[in-house]
């Protein structure tokens, strides 16, 4: 019979003790190198969700500026329209009628009303009209009111309400600074 070798088989054994200790040793390492390689996969995904929301927003952003775009040139339109629509400074004698029949139709007592000189203002002239008036505060909040609805060109500059509480019954005085806009020479001829 011919003798083994015991020897080799020691060798082999310690050999796969060592090669199983440096796997072991190993495995950790690499798996923290492979463990990034899945991540990606998770990560690309949630970064897709993230660009459909973006793409998404973005279209909501250029849908709200179109509609913004399309609001200011139909306001410029009707800038230009309105300009059209301003009346001649000249007719500055009729506005000082219209303005007075308001005024008494609302129940004021017309006391004064006073043009003033016209001024440029942009692309209008501006006439100051001064009103002064008397009669209880709920008909000159009322005067206001109607003011702005039947003169859209017509803005309130200034206004003062004086009274005496003393004397109640008394009617109060009432004063307001009138900006009318009229339309310009040069641009009502175009």
């Amino acid at each position: 019979m011919t003798p083994r070798r015991p020897t080799a088989w020691r060798f082999r054994k310690i050999n796969f003790t060592v090669a199983a200790a440096c796997v072991a040793a190993a495995l950790p390492l690499c798996l923290a190198k492979v463990n990034p390689l899945l991540r990606p996969h998770s990560h690309l995904q949630q970064e897709h969700r993230r660009l459909e929301e973006l793409r998404a927003t973005a279209a909501d952003l250029a849908a709200a500026v179109e509609r913004q775009r399309t609001s200011l040139s139909q306001t410029r339109r009707d800038l230009a329209e309105e300009r059209r629509r301003l009346q001649s400074a000249g007719n500055v004698n009729l506005r000082i009628a219209r303005l007075a029949d308001l005024a008494e139709k609302t129940g004021l007592t017309v006391d004064e009303i006073v043009p003033g000189d016209r001024s440029l203002l942009g692309l209008c002239w501006a006439v100051p009209v001064r009103l002064r008036a008397s009669g209880n505060y709920p008909t000159c909040v009322l005067f206001l009111r109607k003011l702005k609805g039947a003169f859209p060109d017509t803005a309130v500059g200034a206004f003062d309400l004086s009274g005496k509480p003393e004397e109640p019954g008394k009617p109060i005085q009432f004063q307001v600074r009138l900006l009318w806009h009229t339309a310009r020479d040069d641009l009502a001829a175009k």
